[in-house]
């Protein structure tokens, strides 16, 4: 019996033995797996699951004017979050951070109870009013700088439609803060940090920081100033005359350099969401339009330039001609301004006579005019540096059929932009050099070292210099005794030109809708700016020489004042009263 008794416990242990033996080669095993063969891919996933990496973008480089002021700027700001399991009263929380986060209390209450452990209240807030909540001492509601801080433009509406704006994560949505947004934007950097199994951060857990680049600073051409003018301009003309929307571009003739170039309306950039999209709009270089009788500069210049017109030649002073079926006229009624039987081409840019231009246009012919307007780059896009910009609407000469090439003289058929015809008339200007119009001076690094600078860019000749010189002698004439002369400034030598152009809407000729403008060139008799005014839509007084012209003369005073150009004694002649047209098409 004991003998029995001893091989029934010598069989359980060896079994016993056995099934340990398995269980401890088993966990060897199974100790070699993740020990040895497996052990350096497990160590790098539990490394993985206890570590964050995340970008950190770098802080955006600065938007400023010619002299240094800020347009756009980035300043500290906060990201409120909260961590529902851990708030102890949501009811109370919500109505302390209503007030302050401008959101009703039960929407707040809502999200701090809900099921997540970690949520957004709110991003990009100014840090003085993180340090406010901080100070509420709330339970599961806290702060954290936002490494790439708050997008401010203290300039506010000044110069908004250029500037443009940047969306909650600093990306570039408009403007200069698009189109340069990777010059702007920086290079990001990195953190590593060790983390719970909740991917909390340990507090005294390793972290490395790869320090974020902050992004150069855009320079641009534009005088906060002159700026501030055309925009204080345009809003008053548009107010007088109930307009829906108004252009000003100020612009240096010799280097292209945009020294303002202001839309109304237009809106705020720190709150751009409150804002229509429309007033985003940078019109001046995104909607063409029908220039009207600015235009016929240009087929001034092909008449001359090419020789197919001289100074001396007359044409019939017609009220009204007959093209291919459709009568064009002036806009006197019969009595030619000129007080002749007939008139010089420099008679027909004075008063403004479109069937005159018509006449000149038809000697010239299609070919040569399209190839002037060519020549001034009306057809397509300028390339300054913003987005949106369109080219002109110009059919080729091909199609130019029936009454075309006439209507096309006093600019009726055809579309450009207001950059572009600004720039047309600085070649006049500047001697017959069509100037790449530049709104961006220099780039600077975060060192204060230029990365780059935009020098002056010739794109063609135009026309020869006398042309030119001829030209500017035609709109002088035109403010001194023709459809401009409220455009005079006291003590200054003024050129420029007149238009009232009927607004074309698909296709169609919207009667009783135009856009009135003016664009002048001053001192004309060393002349440096180009000064253009367009009012879309204008009510009551709708002449580009009643709306525009005074528009002009104020804002052309400003920047004459803000250059440091003095006033001197211009002599003037002897003339007639001013006239009120009765017909846009004389303007």
């Amino acid at each position: 019996m004991k003998e029995k008794e001893r091989s029934r416990l010598r069989a359980r242990a060896i079994l016993v033995f056995w099934v340990f033996f398995v269980v401890a080669g088993l966990l060897v095993a199974r100790l070699y797996r993740v020990q040895v063969r497996d052990g350096a891919a497990l160590a790098s996933i539990a490394v993985d699951q206890h570590r964050a990496e995340y970008p950190v973008s770098g802080k955006r480089g600065r938007i400023v004017d010619r002299f240094g002021v800020v347009f756009a700027g980035t300043s500290p700001a906060v990201q409120i979050f909260a961590q529902p399991p851990d708030i102890e009263n949501a009811h109370s929380t919500a109505l302390a951070l209503a007030p302050l986060l401008h959101r009703p209390a039960p929407a707040l209450e809502r999200e701090l109870t809900s099921h997540s452990t970690f949520i957004y209240l709110d991003r990009m807030r100014p840090k003085a009013l993180g340090d406010r909540i901080d100070g509420l001492g709330l339970l599961g509601v806290g702060t954290s700088d936002e490494p790439t801080g708050l997008r401010v433009d203290p300039q506010g509406r000044i110069g908004s439609t250029v500037i443009g704006f940047t969306g909650i994560d600093n990306q570039g949505l408009a403007g200069i803060e698009v189109a340069f947004n990777d010059v702007l934007s920086g290079k990001a950097g990195q953190v590593v940090e060790e983390t719970d199994s909740q991917s909390r951060p340990l507090p005294f857990g390793r972290r490395v920081v790869e320090a974020a680049v902050t992004g150069d600073t855009v320079m641009l051409t534009l005088d906060r100033a002159l700026q501030l003018a055309a925009e204080d301009v345009l809003a008053k003309t548009a107010a007088q005359y109930s307009a829906r929307s108004a252009s000003a571009i100020v612009l240096r003739a010799d280097t292209g350099e945009i020294l303002a170039l202001a839309n109304w309306p237009n809106y705020d950039p720190n709150r751009y969401a409150a804002f229509s999209q429309d007033s985003y709009k940078d019109r001046a270089i995104a909607d063409p339009y029908e220039p009207g009788s600015t235009f016929k500069l240009v087929t001034a210049t092909a008449a001359i330039d090419s020789g197919r017109v001289s100074l001396d030649d007359t044409f019939p002073a017609e009220n009204a001609i007959d093209i291919g079926g459709y009568v064009i006229h002036n806009a006197d009624d019969g009595l030619m301004s000129s007080g002749h039987m007939r008139e010089t081409l420099s008679d027909i840019v004075t008063y403004s006579h479109n069937v005159g231009a018509a006449e000149v246009a038809m000697r010239v012919g299609k070919r040569t005019m399209a190839e002037y307007i060519r020549r001034y780059g009306l057809d397509d896009v300028t390339g300054v540096d913003l987005p949106g910009e369109s080219p002109g609407i110009i059919d080729p000469p091909d199609q130019w059929y029936g009454s075309r090439v006439a209507t096309i003289a006093f600019g009726q058929g055809v579309s450009v932009t207001a950059l572009s015809l600004a720039r047309a008339y600085a070649a006049i200007a500047n001697g017959g050099m069509l100037m790449r119009p530049l709104i961006v001076r220099e780039i600077v690094d975060p060192q204060g070292r230029v990365v780059r600078r935009y020098e002056p860019q010739i794109v063609r000749r135009v026309m020869h210099p006398q042309t030119a010189a001829v030209l500017l002698t035609m709109l002088r004439n035109v403010v001194k005794r023709g459809t401009g002369t409220n455009a005079q400034i006291p003590g200054y030598a003024v050129a420029g030109k007149t238009g009232t152009a009927e607004i074309v809407e698909n296709g169609q000729y919207r009667t009783g809708e135009y856009v009135a403008s003016f664009i002048g060139i001053v001192p004309a008799d060393k002349p440096q700016y180009v000064v253009l005014i367009n009012v879309e839509r204008p009510r009551g007084l709708y002449y580009g020489g009643l709306v525009a012209a005074p528009a002009f003369r104020e804002l052309a005073g400003r920047v004459l004042w803000r250059e440091g150009i003095l006033a001197r004694r211009v002599a003037t002649e002897a003339r007639p009263p001013a006239r009120v047209n009765t017909s846009p098409v004389q303007q």
